[in-house]
């Protein structure tokens, strides 16, 4: 069974417009916290019917309710590296 490494990070949503004026919310977290997404940007593609206030207000609510997001990786795959590498074990 492979190990697997967890990075959590505290985060905020951010609502703006995208490509083509369609409403998006971009995951932001602080800090670097998660090292695994310091070079990437995850952004959720919302409903073409939806308007940019309701996307801040969905951007509100996420703010006031999640607490963090955690990112796992499989030691099968390339990205990872921490406390459980096989490089790491032999050491």
């Amino acid at each position: 069974m492979p190990d697997t490494r967890v990075e959590r990070g505290t985060c905020r949503f951010v609502a703006s417009k995208g490509e083509g004026g369609r409403p998006e919310i971009t995951l932001d977290f602080f800090h670097g916290t998660v090292s695994i997404l310091n070079h990437a940007v995850l952004t959720f593609n919302l409903l073409g019917g939806l308007t940019l206030d309701q996307a801040k207000k969905l951007a509100d609510a996420l703010n006031e309710n999640v607490l963090d997001a955690s990112v796992q990786v499989s030691s099968k795959h390339p990205m990872f590296a921490g406390e459980f590498s096989p490089a790491l074990k032999s050491s």
